[in-house]
Formats: structure tokens, sequence, C-alpha cells
């Protein structure tokens, strides 16, 4: 599992996202360096809180690394908002990204519908990579 951390951490741009004129949704700030926008009827900042925790303690959200995320509720399902960099992503990275949306369903939202998209600094999509499955739904 450390090795995934350091593999998913590798993707994270440098950079925040500054809340301009865009409707990222209302921040909530775990610290100086990691936020998650959050938005959407049902969603609400006691579940950005968790999940920018489970974030941190997962070590996606590291003390040098500047890192935001998109939480965005639609109907019953989350779809969560990885800034990366584009250029580094490969289809093993993908599927990293899944599982570690299968673990966030599982852990942050009682196994809630989750769906992942890899996004561009200005959280504008570039990548859908679909619904991640909770983790326990797949064992046999």
């Amino acid at each position: 599992m450390r090795n995934f951390k350091l593999l998913l951490l590798a993707l994270i741009i440098v950079t925040g996202i500054s809340a301009c004129s865009q409707n990222y949704g209302k921040e909530y700030k775990l610290d100086k360096m990691h936020n998650v926008y959050y938005k959407g009827e049902g969603v609400d900042e006691a579940q950005a809180k968790k999940l920018a925790t489970y974030l941190k303690e997962q070590e996606y959200f590291q003390d040098s690394i500047n890192a935001t995320v998109q939480l965005v509720k639609v109907n019953d399902t989350f779809k969560l908002n990885f800034v990366v960099d584009e250029t580094k992503i490969t289809s093993g990275y993908e599927n990293k990204f899944l599982l570690f949306g299968a673990f966030i369903s599982e852990s942050v939202f009682d196994k809630a519908p989750v769906t992942i998209q890899l996004t561009n600094d200005k959280l504008e999509p570039f990548k859908n990579l679909g619904f991640a499955k909770p983790v326990s739904d797949s064992l046999p």
C-alpha cells in the first residue's frame, strides 16, 4: 500500500486552485496546502472534512505538496475530481485511482456510489474513470 501511495502522490499537481470566477463549490481547507471543494444537494462541510482527513491519513495529501480534490454529489452518487498532471497518467495509474476510489467509497461514504474523474488545475475533466466499486463488494 505504501508504494501505491507514493505512485499516487507523484501524480498530484503542485498547484493550488484559486476560486476566481469559477464555481468550484464551497471550499474546505484542511490546511494551507490541501483543500476540498464541495457542492451538490446533500453534500456538506462534514463530508468534505471527512474526505480531506481520509486523504491525509492515506498520504494523498502530503505536507510538502499542494493538492486539491473536488467533491460533487449528484443524486446518490459522489463524484470525486482529482487534480492531476495529465502528462503523467497511464492506464496503471487510472486503475490505482479507481482502487483508491473504492476505498474512499467504503471508508468515507458508507459504500455510496463513487465516480472518479481526473481533471486539470481548473477542475476541467480530461478523463472519466467511471464507478469505483466498494472494496467489500468485490470480495468473493
